[in-house]
């Protein structure tokens, strides 16, 4: 027999309340509710399930997110791609996958507008071409350029993204130490979480977290 909207709604919400986001989801699902069902679905710790659903629902982003969280890169980068988000698409399989030819493609016909797209962009290209054939000098250079732009970058979220794209691209080819360089210049462009991540990353790579800042930058010029 099939239920009413109505008493599946109320159904999810006692499940909710009870803590079962798994039933909560199914009766979201089944009462024609897919957003609130994905997102149960993600409480319930089925990432894949809920990925259907934003997929289902033309939130490529969102599946992307679950997707990735679900470990299941390809799946993630192809999201990406149809969510026209063709940098995210290529990055994902550089960093995650081995599929470098797809990657390079990826960010060969992506359109970037601002300077930290147009930067990452680059990034992506010389990573893939880095762990595809041992090309690293390009990279090297473009890595080594990072603190002398990262403070200019806009908007302000391109900052963070670039950091953890030049952090990333010095961890694959073992170069810890632009790693830091990057994270210092970060750093003192006072982006916001810097410290945090710089710490984190600092324990789980060098093992030692000497030297790392603690907390936020000093305030110093106004920034967009």
């Amino acid at each position: 027999m099939t239920r009413s909207p109505d008493l599946l709604a109320y159904a999810a919400r006692c499940y909710e309340q009870a803590g079962d986001y798994a039933e909560a989801a199914r009766c979201h699902e089944e009462a024609g509710h897919p957003l609130k069902a994905a997102e149960l679905w993600e409480q319930a710790g089925d990432p894949e399930r809920a990925a259907d659903l934003w997929r289902r629902a033309r939130r490529p982003g969102r599946a992307a997110a679950c997707l990735l969280s679900a470990r299941r890169f390809e799946a993630a980068a192809e999201c990406f791609e149809q969510g026209g988000d063709l940098l995210s698409a290529g990055w994902t399989l550089v960093t995650r996958t081995r599929s470098y030819a797809t990657a390079e493609h990826q960010f060969a016909v992506a359109q970037p507008r601002t300077a930290g797209e147009r930067l990452r962009r680059r990034l992506g290209r010389q990573l893939a071409a880095a762990l595809a054939y041992g090309e690293h000098e390009a990279l090297l250079r473009t890595l080594a350029s990072v603190p002398e732009h990262i403070g200019s970058l806009t908007p302000a979220r391109e900052r963070a993204e670039t950091e953890a794209w030049a952090v990333t691209a010095a961890d694959h080819i073992r170069r810890p130490d632009l790693g830091a360089l990057v994270f210092a210049a970060s750093y003192r462009a006072g982006v916001s979480g810097c410290a945090d991540r710089w710490q984190q990353w600092a324990a789980r790579t060098l093992g030692d977290t000497t030297g790392v800042p603690t907390g936020p930058a000093p305030p110093g010029p106004a920034r967009d």
